[in-house]
């Protein structure tokens, strides 16, 4: 009897004990203290000029040059969607309540907050300084939250996950591969002149508020359908960049602006069995390698602007 109520009274104080331990963890203040604050302040976005994002899918380094952003990888320069760095910025800019969790650096290894393991952002500016040090680890008790900490500090916060969206996705994900970037319009196209093999060669030009056939000018065109096409050459993308130019150009499209300006995009042969073709646009160094779906969407007979 002794020993089963010494028994009893060793499992009360245990479980009394376990009540306290859990209760000073879930109450302690320096634990669960939360806090608003935004990562990277908005004033110092003008002073970023490299982005390091690390993350699952790969690395990604942006640089700022004369105010636009380039991805830097495989030994050369690529054009990036600029509202997507913007989106990143106004990400970590964002004040939000954050949850103060630990201070222990040990505890950073069980919530993948090392250097190595964690997803990273890393924002630097004027001569390589970091702006920001900011390392993403696994997801917190609530499904959309996740660890995080800076780089040079101990405090270990949870809150909303507002980036892997961006570490996660590599860096494919910046690149921008339209062959019109720059805020082109079918509303300033003039004139257009269509060229492929063998023996296929049209001009589109404007007259009035109409579009006509030159040559033709008696054929009745459907001017909504030469807009929508124009658009749909103004957004056309690549599927990837090559290092080489088309060695043969089987077809060519040259637009003619309000301005002065025109923009020439050439393609080359099928390449490949899924029918990649590469694609040469005036004005820029770089080879977009387009699908032939996008191909068959820009090149079109003058019957089909035709009612």
């Amino acid at each position: 009897m002794i020993y089963k109520k010494k028994l009893i009274l060793l499992s009360t104080l245990a479980a009394a004990l376990a009540i306290v331990y859990i209760l000073s963890f879930v109450l302690d203040p320096q634990r669960w203290h939360d806090r608003a604050f935004a990562w990277l302040e908005p004033r110092l976005h003008s002073l970023a000029d490299r982005i390091e994002l690390s993350g699952p899918a790969g690395d990604a380094v942006l640089l700022r040059r004369n105010d636009i952003w380039f991805l830097s990888a495989w030994g050369n320069e690529y054009p990036v969607r600029q509202q997507r760095v913007q989106d990143l910025f106004a990400a970590l800019s964002r004040r939000d309540v954050y949850t103060l969790r630990s201070t222990s650096l040990e505890t950073r290894e069980s919530l993948g907050l090392t250097v190595g393991s964690a997803s990273r952002i890393l924002v630097r500016g004027g001569i390589g300084l970091p702006l920001l040090d900011l390392l993403i680890g696994i997801g917190g008790a609530l499904g959309r939250d996740v660890y995080m900490a800076r780089a040079d500090a101990r405090e270990i916060y949870s809150g909303e996950d507002r980036f892997t969206f961006f570490t996660d996705s590599g860096p494919l994900f910046w690149l921008d591969f339209r062959l019109f970037a720059g805020g082109r319009t079918a509303a300033m196209v003039q004139q257009a002149e269509v060229t492929f093999a063998p023996d296929t060669s049209y001009i589109l030009r404007r007259s009035g508020g109409a579009w006509v056939l030159q040559g033709d000018e008696s054929a009745d065109l459907l001017n909504p359908r030469v807009e929508a096409w124009l658009r749909a050459v103004l957004e056309a993308e690549g599927e990837d960049f090559s290092a080489q130019s088309p060695s043969v150009v089987e077809g060519s499209i040259t637009l003619w602006f309000g301005d002065g300006t025109s923009r020439t995009v050439q393609i080359g042969p099928i390449e490949d069995e899924e029918n990649h073709r590469r694609a040469a646009v005036s004005g820029s160094p770089l080879v977009y390698v387009l699908s032939q779906w996008t191909v068959d969407r820009l090149f079109r007979e003058p019957s089909h602007f035709i009612r």
